[in-house]
Formats: C-alpha cells, structure tokens, sequence
C-alpha cells in the first residue's frame, strides 16, 4: 500500500487549495488516512481485515474515524504547530488558527468521505494491474519481471509524499491565512514538549514490538505514525500548549 501519511493526502490537498470554501481541509486528511486505520487492529480478534477498505466501510468505518481524527486535530494543532522544525519553510505557526475553524457539517462530512474515497481509489490502482492493459500492458509481471503493486506501492509513497511536502512548502512561502482566520499560537515550551514526545515514543517501540502482527509491514508503519501522533499530543498537552479546540 502507499504510505499512509502524508502520501495519500496527495490526491486531496489540491482540492482544498484550488476551492478553499468548498472543503473541510482537516476532514479531507483525516478521511485520506481513515481506511488504514483496521491495521491497528491486525492479529487480533478485532481486525476488520480489508472491510474498511470497501464501500460500506466508508460509512460504518472510515466516516466516524475521520471526524473524530478531525476533532482530536483541531484540539491540539496549536500545540503541536509551535514545536515543528522549520517554521520558516513552511509556516507550521500558521496551522494553529485551525482550532478555531469551523465548517457547515455537510461540507466536512463529505470533505471527510471524499478523502476515503480518494484513498481507496488510489489503493485500486496500486493493487491492481488490470487498468494498465488501456495502454497496452498485458501483464506486466511478464513485462518487467516484478509485480505491478510492488512497483507502484513504492512509487506511489514518493511521488505522493513529495507533492505533499511541496505543496505545504509552497503554502508556507505563500503565507496565506488558513481559510481566512488570523493565527494565534501558544508559547512554546521545547524542552519540554520534546522531552514528554521522545519518552512516549519510546515507550511506545516497546509496546509495539510486542502486538500482534508486528512484523508485518502495513500494520508495522500504520501502528508507529499513530505513536509519534500520540507522542506529539502528549508533549503538546504536558507543555500547556494545547488549549481547548474554542480557545
């Protein structure tokens, strides 16, 4: 699969540049990552296997999942926001007017279902090869010698993270307000909230290494971007810099 974060935000975050008010941005990341969130559950007797990966699973699974990720990231983005390296690059400072950020509910709905869907459309073509006899690829195992999803897993996590990145550099440089509201950010507190952060992820390791499927590699990665998550909200709270999501 490509890498959940940030490489499946690349199909989202052009639409939110390109129509600002027409989307709910937190909710379109949220939802882009939603579907790999059953991997924190494989091994065990609550693995949903690839049923959130499916159309139902947009709506009894993904939906919930993203609107309670966009929650979680409006309440502590301030707090995280001021602690980021590279403020002057990409203007992380920015991001804390998020908390105050509010959408009508069927735009941050669908914004959230649309960053599913997106995801397991992508997943689609990185699966499965069949789409590439259009262009006159029969089998492209017999073509190449490897498999198409192990090319395209690859090659989908790096095109994908760098028009990320990108795009968040260009927004830094650009400086634009987020949706329009003035940032506001705490005060940092670095020492601290990088103290707090590093225990937690590596007590986290610890933990994970011993779950089930540990060593199986989408479980394995999707597990560990939800500690340094966890890590980065615990520092953020430890800090004090992480106010309420109206505050």
């Amino acid at each position: 699969m490509p890498l959940t974060f940030p490489s499946h935000l690349a199909p989202v975050l052009p639409m939110k540049l390109w129509r600002p008010r027409w989307f709910d941005g937190v909710a379109l990341a949220t939802g882009a990552v939603a579907p790999d969130v059953g991997y924190l559950f494989a091994g065990t007797r609550l693995d949903p296997g690839s049923d959130t990966h499916t159309l139902a699973g947009l709506l009894w699974c993904c939906l919930p999942v993203a609107l309670g990720y966009a929650w979680l990231v409006r309440r502590t983005v301030a707090g995280i926001a001021v602690h980021l390296p590279g403020d002057r690059l990409f203007g992380w400072r920015r991001y804390a007017a998020l908390r105050g950020v509010r959408h009508p509910w069927p735009i941050t709905v669908c914004s959230a279902l649309l960053g599913a869907t997106s995801h397991l459309g992508w997943d689609w073509l990185t699966h499965t090869d069949r789409w590439l006899r259009l262009f006159g690829i029969q089998d492209f195992y017999a073509a190449t010698g490897i498999h198409w999803w192990s090319f395209s897993d690859l090659l989908s996590t790096v095109v994908g993270a760098a028009v990320v990145v990108g795009l968040a550099v260009r927004a830094g440089r650009r400086r634009e307000r987020v949706d329009g509201v003035p940032p506001s950010a705490p005060s940092a507190r670095p020492a601290l909230f990088w103290g707090v952060a590093l225990a937690v992820t590596a007590v986290g390791v610890a933990v994970l290494a011993g779950l089930p499927a540990a060593a199986m590699p989408a479980p394995a990665l999707v597990r560990l971007l939800h500690l340094a998550a966890i890590a980065l909200m615990a520092g953020a709270a430890a800090s004090g810099a992480s106010p309420s999501a109206g505050g």
